[in-house]
């Protein structure tokens, strides 16, 4: 045995010695420029001088408040919307779908945070985990974007939490619908600003905070104290001040103060530029997000209802609505429709005018009038005819 152990020995012994010998030996080839595009690295070119931001985690932009802002106007109303499907001759269909997508859950939250995905991480994903007798989907259930993995072969593998210690499942194109951003995710466009923001943020606490420090002591005449003396020195002044407005600055210490000044450095314009900054990303208007740009004096509310709805929402809208249109959701010639009208409701005399507009042009009727008001219809089903005297004494 012991003749054998020693043999395996050497062995080990005489392939880590030509192990060795060949890495000593080894040439690598070197790498440059050439070998290694500069989008690799984010850049366009070498001569770039500001690579890419990566994108930011969804829970450090929502630190931000004008992103919870936005996120709160643009996603969340959007979510409040209720999409109708209207098949052949614009008759309204019942959607089983499109009336509650997920199980236990209300329709409009499951709504917003598929808004929520599309304008952070520029996609969303619905797992249909029901179809109705017809074929086609009925029950969904949302699936957070970084749990879905999409391979370089196409197929999507999906996982509960996205952590890669566990198993990754194969989910079939059939059980999946994918929802895409017409424009590019905030997360990723917005990477650069948000991180200023967080940063002029973490300035302006820091100052509040009392660092960087606002005073500072400094030895005189040539006298050197010790690290404890110092924090005792440190611990009775701040006692000090703590107690009365007037210190004491003991002998062989002089007094100065930082010259450090929070309205010098423009922390408060910078960080309102910063604002300005993730308005243009967002598309939502400075106003909004509590930044005073221009007056507002002629500008109704329903005006800014549409002008929002025209330049920020209806992108993501039609996008949802296109992809519940295709044939894999519903039946070929029904379509998706986001109802606007509870958006842009009027004021009750504006709306009456309206509907006696349109009564005149036969363009509406009177139950379509009561419904848009909530209310039933004027005209009742017909009454039952009443059993004959035959039948009431057969019954």
């Amino acid at each position: 045995m012991r003749r054998i152990s020693d043999r395996l020995a050497a062995g080990k012994a005489i392939q880590l010695a030509a192990a060795s010998t060949a890495l000593e030996s080894a040439q690598f080839a070197a790498i440059g420029p050439e070998s290694i595009p500069a989008s690799f690295f984010g850049l366009s070119a070498y001569s770039d001088p500001v690579a890419v931001e990566a994108p930011v985690s969804r829970r450090s932009a929502l630190q931000v408040p004008a992103i919870k802002r936005a996120r709160d106007l643009v996603p969340g109303t959007l979510g409040t919307l209720p999409v109708d499907l209207y098949g052949p001759q614009n008759t309204l269909s019942y959607s089983e779908l499109l009336a509650q997508p997920e199980r236990n859950t209300p329709r409009s939250v499951t709504m917003a945070k598929t808004y929520e995905d599309l304008w952070f991480e520029g996609v969303a994903w619905w797992y249909i985990t029901e179809f109705g007798w017809h074929g086609y989907p009925t029950k969904v259930r949302r699936l957070e974007p970084r749990t879905v993995d999409v391979r370089i072969d196409g197929k999507v593998y999906v996982t509960q939490d996205g952590n890669q210690g566990m198993t990754w499942e194969y989910a079939p194109d059939a059980r999946l619908i994918r929802f895409d951003s017409p424009t590019e995710a905030v997360l990723t466009a917005g990477a650069r600003a948000i991180r200023a923001s967080l940063t002029l943020d973490a300035a302006a606490l820091r100052y509040a905070d009392g660092s960087p420090m606002a005073d500072y002591f400094e030895p005189s005449d040539g006298y050197d104290p010790d690290q404890d003396e110092v924090d005792a020195a440190l611990d009775q002044w701040l006692a000090a001040r703590h107690q009365r407005s007037t210190g004491y600055v003991p002998a062989g210490f002089d007094y100065h103060l930082n010259p450090f000044d929070a309205q010098k450095l423009q922390l408060a314009e910078a960080r309102q530029h910063a604002v300005l900054e993730l308005s243009r990303v967002t598309g939502v208007d400075p106003e909004d997000l509590a930044v005073s740009t221009t007056s507002r004096t002629y500008q109704n509310s329903q005006d800014r209802y549409q002008a929002r709805i025209k330049d920020t929402l209806r992108p993501f809208m039609v996008a949802v609505e296109e992809r519940l249109s295709m044939n894999d959701v519903c039946p070929r010639g029904y379509d998706a429709r986001t109802r606007v009208a509870e958006l842009l409701r009027a004021d009750d005399k504006t709306r009456f005018e309206s509907y006696k507009l349109g009564l005149e042009v036969g363009a509406i009727g009177q139950d379509e009038i009561r419904d848009l008001e909530h209310k039933a219809p004027l005209t009742q089903p017909p009454a039952l005819p009443a059993p004959s005297s035959e039948e009431a004494q057969d019954a």
